[in-house]
């Protein structure tokens, strides 16, 4: 039966604890973010500009419609309580269309547009209109500023093998996955670390081991990156099973920090892999970059998923 060995391994604490969970954990998502929900908080546990700046493109597009028909609607039935007859120009038959044009008089007023077919007619009319144009220049300022930051932000887009794998590695084995860079920037300088999670049977704790890797760094990330954990006896990992991992609930925790060179700024990807992504006796497909005639490399990045089993 294999044994966990931690010899010569210090342990470490990145921030999750050494609780020994009833049920089975995942501190990293997929998308490389923390998960971990904080409760307690009531709604200042609300985060509205970190959630806009993270969220994605369809629920911020969303939230941005959304948002503008819902304060439309209000100001528009603020004018309807006010009196269609203090708006000068509407010509409407029916309630309904009386509505719907004081509906489009609030757009064009939140915007600032103003055709000036409809105009406000009185004092509470005015002072509405005047406040509506106030709260459209602010809200376009923010969602603005919103946009400014979701597409200024420096980003390392990695993509990462959907599986790691246990392969044949030199005399023994070795626990490797891949990554490569899915935009047509430059990551340069990137540097890797990968830590293990994982329950002690023995102790009924939760500990982590960094894992000692045969490549951690890499001065141009411009094709892939296979990287690889050695199996021998120094690794915390020797004699383990895919069994015994599942058993122990491991988690493969990795860091990866490179400089983005269009920004010159440092970058940051996080992802993590469980047992059940873990795939015994395989190895992956070597990738075939191919040149043009000018010498430029091709390289599909999406090959990076692909493996074969071996006995």
């Amino acid at each position: 039966m294999a044994i966990f060995n931690n010899k010569n391994k210090e342990a470490l604490e990145l921030g999750f604890g050494t609780k020994n969970y009833s049920n089975r954990v995942r501190f990293l998502g997929t998308d490389g973010k923390v998960n971990v929900h904080r409760a307690g908080m009531g709604i200042k546990n609300l985060d509205v500009y970190h959630w806009l700046i993270t969220t994605s493109i369809l629920s911020l597009v969303l939230v941005i419609l959304s948002s503008y028909v819902f304060v439309n609607l209000i100001f528009a039935l603020v004018y309807y309580i006010i009196g269609p007859q203090n708006f000068g120009g509407l010509d409407a038959e029916t309630p309904m269309q009386q509505f719907i044009n004081l509906f489009f008089f609030s757009a064009q007023t939140i915007t600032t547009l103003g055709y000036g077919h409809i105009y406000p007619v009185g004092n509470a009319a005015s002072i509405a209109a005047a406040i509506e144009s106030l709260l459209g220049l602010l809200t376009f300022a923010l969602a603005t500023g919103v946009l400014y930051g979701r597409f200024s932000r420096p980003k390392a887009h990695l993509l990462y093998s959907n599986n790691i794998l246990i392969s044949p590695y030199k005399t023994g084995k070795g626990i490797m996955f891949r990554i490569a860079n899915r935009k047509q920037y430059e990551l340069i300088e990137s540097e890797v670390m990968v830590t293990i999670a994982l329950n002690n049977l023995e102790t009924q704790k939760r500990e982590f081991f960094n894992l000692k890797l045969e490549i951690s760094r890499i001065n141009f990330l411009a094709l892939s990156w296979t990287i690889v954990h050695p199996l021998d006896e120094e690794s915390p990992l020797f004699g383990l099973t895919k069994k015994d991992l599942a058993e122990r609930d491991v988690e493969f925790i990795i860091l990866i920090k490179a400089i983005n060179d269009t920004y010159s700024q440092t970058v940051y990807s996080r992802n993590s892999y469980k047992a059940e992504e873990m795939v015994e006796n395989a190895k992956f497909k070597p990738l075939t970059p191919e040149a043009n005639k000018r010498g430029r490399v091709r390289l599909v990045v999406t090959d990076i998923h692909l493996y074969d089993v071996v006995s």
